[in-house]
């Protein structure tokens, strides 16, 4: 046998029994369907039916003590986070102003893909509400740009008055 096939075929055996680390390769547990390539806590569902999930207001804590008014995830078939959407402020609401960050939530409804997660907790992008609470009311229009196929909504959030 020639040198090279030796070391490559050692360096094959040393990936494929080596332990993964905490945020390093499991080639042995990817292989046999487990869980993921690169983040072991993830599982690699056995089929692709993502789903577009969206929320409405909740009381969740985050983005410095502002009110959330709209969140949404990308998701596999399992309810795990499949990238994280991106939300562009198309009108800002008159009084007050809009933060975003990442984190948990509340299905409530969808903008296309699976139905699945539609009750259940996920995780995404969650757009809140900072300011004063209008009397009448205000609004504000987003647009959620999904990650996995580029899938763009426009949505029209209403501030509840006092």
């Amino acid at each position: 046998m020639k040198p090279t096939r030796i070391v490559l075929g050692a360096s094959l055996l040393l990936l494929l029994g080596a332990p993964a680390a905490a945020q390093g390769i499991d080639f042995r547990g990817w292989l046999s369907g487990e869980r993921g390539l690169f983040a072991p806590d993830y599982i690699t569902p056995s089929e692709h039916n993502p789903g577009y999930m969206i929320g409405g207001p909740q009381r969740v804590p985050g983005a410095r003590g502002g009110r959330l008014m709209f969140a949404a995830a990308s998701v596999d078939a399992r309810c795990q986070q499949n990238g994280s959407p991106s939300v562009q402020v198309l009108m800002p609401p008159r009084n007050g102003r809009i933060a975003v960050d990442i984190g948990g939530f509340l299905a409530t409804g969808i903008d296309g893909g699976s139905t699945y997660c539609l009750g259940r907790s996920v995780r995404g992008t969650r757009v809140f509400y900072l300011g004063r609470t209008p009397r009448r009311g205000d609004r504000f229009s987003i647009r959620v740009t999904f990650p996995t196929r580029g899938l763009t909504y426009d949505h029209e959030v209403v501030v509840p008055g006092r």
